[in-house]
């Protein structure tokens, strides 16, 4: 990490000037660097993961997961509200694109208590999919947001309909 300097307080030392000077990170540093800020963010460290993902943001602004990463680390200290913004707000700012971030939008709206505005990104998020090709994130938002499907028996985790097998009265 040439331009970039990780502390022991989890933060990295970058600014636009660096960023745009020296090509900086090489892929592994990137993963390496997200994986440490998704840490934090699980932990409930808010100031050091988004240090982390507003720094990844400068040195890849046309990428989703810092954005991803900082409406994580809001939604993980209940602050859902901030998460909406930086994915409504933050994507448009820097023209990208929603399909990566709307179903963080739907997680975040559902948990800022919008229930039908996550049902409304849900139903775009899905309207050219067939329940049958989602991915498991797809399918677990669908549980959290009971929403509806075409089929009544759209595909579920294994897991989920392993539990429910086994936990079934017959």
């Amino acid at each position: 990490m040439s331009a970039a300097h990780f502390s022991a307080g989890f933060t990295l030392a970058m600014t636009a000037d660096a960023a745009q000077a020296d090509p900086c990170l090489v892929p592994a540093d990137v993963r390496l660097l997200s994986a440490i800020g998704f840490m934090a963010a699980k932990s409930g460290c808010l100031v050091p993961a988004l240090r982390i993902f507003e720094s990844l943001h400068l040195l890849r602004p046309q990428a989703a997961f810092p954005l991803i990463g900082m409406a994580v680390a809001y939604m993980a200290v209940a602050m859902p509200g901030e998460a909406v913004h930086v994915l409504r707000e933050r994507a448009s700012e820097c023209c990208l694109g929603t399909d990566d971030l709307r179903p963080w939008l739907c997680l975040a709206l559902q948990q800022s208590g919008n229930q039908h505005a996550a049902l409304k990104e849900f139903r775009v998020l899905t309207e050219d999919l067939p329940a049958e090709s989602w991915s498991p994130m797809i399918r677990r938002l669908a549980l959290l947001l009971g929403a509806r499907t075409d089929t009544p028996d759209w595909p579920m985790p294994a897991s989920v309909s392993d539990t429910r097998r086994a936990n079934s009265p017959d």
